[in-house]
């Protein structure tokens, strides 16, 4: 990778970086808020799940757009977005605008986590896009850790009011970074070819250290597909079908595990400090996970890691059901629910965009996100519900842990796309080789 490539990775880090401080800041802030406001439990749950929703509408109909004007100008409007409305929040005046505020960042940070591990990809060669999607995932839990801290800090001395501005400011510092350093995506440019595509993409092209193309290649076999033929149709449709599902699976342990194992390891007979160690102890493994997952993905394909961190993660499920009640194997199950739910994830945003033409990569990519965080909205109301019916904290892991291994099984069977014999410049792979997708 040239040192450019290893910017526009950095820039995208930088940005899932304050997406996760943006996402996750209302946990921190929610008993700020709910004090002023006088909330009630069911109000205050309502404002911790306005940005989760306003993610999934994101990741369905805004990264989409990534497809048609671009994967910058997408970035810019969505970076717009979430400073406007993190910015409005500090100054809101009652529930229902905090609520509206919080959805809008939701929909904008939605538009970004689908779009930027397109992104990530398109600017990285094949051997290394396991490694840079790798990182790119560590952003949302690390920027949640250091908004804990930030939120904690301007908290105590200011309000809740001032984490808010926070976040609008170093948005809108990332906003003026992506203006001015981001390009666009060549493999956009080459499928697309919106006015000035070649002197676009051969005032790229130098500074990642290769030659420029003296006219624009012949655009690949799917370019004039229609998104419905190129997502839902064929074997095309049946790879959306088999993603999709795999996305929704993990993402329902994932958000079930974040954020119930505090409270079941309380309810397990734990202390409640006890609980609080054992859900960081998990976002702390999902860390390690992700770098992990970097390294191996040099070496070993996505979707065998895939697979791998999905019979993982339903093994670590049943090992935290039988764990419950002692503190140290406790501890030492949440790590490893951390460690292959979040490297479970990491694979499945490493492998989505390598199964669509880039035509449609966003679209798809998004639409695959979106199920999943349909997944991410039940399952923690799908535990309340069975709390409140008996179920014992333990029966819980274990029913989530079943799905897992169904999604292992989903991920084997994913076909991936063979490249046509058609051979052109393809720079985000950093070389010359087949680009275009079979369907």
């Amino acid at each position: 990778m040239s040192k450019y490539q290893v910017m526009v990775g950095g820039i995208c880090l930088a940005i899932v970086l304050s997406e996760g401080y943006d996402l996750l800041l209302m946990a921190f802030a929610a008993s700020g808020v709910a004090q002023e406001f006088a909330l009630s439990g069911s109000e205050t749950g309502l404002l911790l799940s306005s940005a989760l929703v306003g993610m999934a509408l994101g990741s369905a109909f805004i990264a989409p757009l990534a497809d048609r004007t671009g994967r910058r100008p997408l970035t810019l409007a969505c970076l717009l977005l979430v400073s406007v409305t993190m910015a409005l929040a500090s100054i809101t005046t009652s529930f229902a605008q905090l609520g509206v505020c919080r959805l809008l960042t939701g929909l904008g940070i939605g538009g970004l986590v689908a779009s930027l591990p397109v992104l990530t990809a398109e600017f990285s060669p094949r051997r290394r896009r396991g490694t840079m999607i790798a990182l790119y995932t560590t952003g949302l839990p690390l920027g949640g850790m250091i908004g804990g801290l930030v939120a904690a800090l301007l908290t105590s001395t200011f309000s809740w009011r001032a984490s808010f501005v926070a976040g609008a400011v170093l948005t809108f510092l990332l906003l003026v970074l992506v203006y001015a350093r981001m390009p666009e995506s060549i493999d956009y440019l080459l499928v697309r070819r919106p006015p000035g595509a070649l002197e676009t993409i051969n005032s790229t092209l130098p500074k990642m250290g290769l030659a420029p193309i003296e006219a624009l290649p012949e655009p690949e076999p799917q370019a004039g597909q229609g998104m419905k033929a190129a997502i839902f149709s064929g074997r095309n449709g049946i790879r959306s079908l088999l993603l999709g599902s795999a996305f929704f699976i993990m993402m329902a342990a994932f958000y079930f595990a974040a954020s119930w194992t505090p409270k079941l390891l309380q309810q397990s007979g734990l202390s409640a400090q006890q609980g609080i160690s054992g859900g960081m102890l998990l976002n702390l493994g999902g860390a390690a996970a992700t770098l992990t997952f970097g390294v191996l993905a040099i070496v070993v394909t996505s979707r065998i890691l895939t697979v791998a961190a999905l019979v993982g993660a339903s093994i670590s499920f049943l090992a935290m059901s039988t764990a419950l009640g002692s503190f140290a194997t406790a501890l030492l199950a949440a790590v490893a629910v951390g460690v292959f739910v979040n490297a479970s994830a990491t694979g499945l945003y490493a492998l989505a965009p390598d199964c669509y033409p880039t035509s449609v990569r966003a679209t798809a990519v998004g639409w695959a996100s979106a199920v999943g965080r349909l997944g991410a909205i039940i399952s923690p109301i799908l535990a309340g519900v069975l709390i409140d019916r008996s179920w014992t904290p333990s029966s819980l892991f274990i029913l989530f842990a079943i799905p897992l291994l169904i999604g292992a099984v989903l991920v084997t069977a994913i076909k991936m796309p063979v490249p046509h014999a058609a051979v052109v410049t393809s720079t985000s792979l950093g070389d010359v080789q087949a680009r275009t997708l079979s369907p």
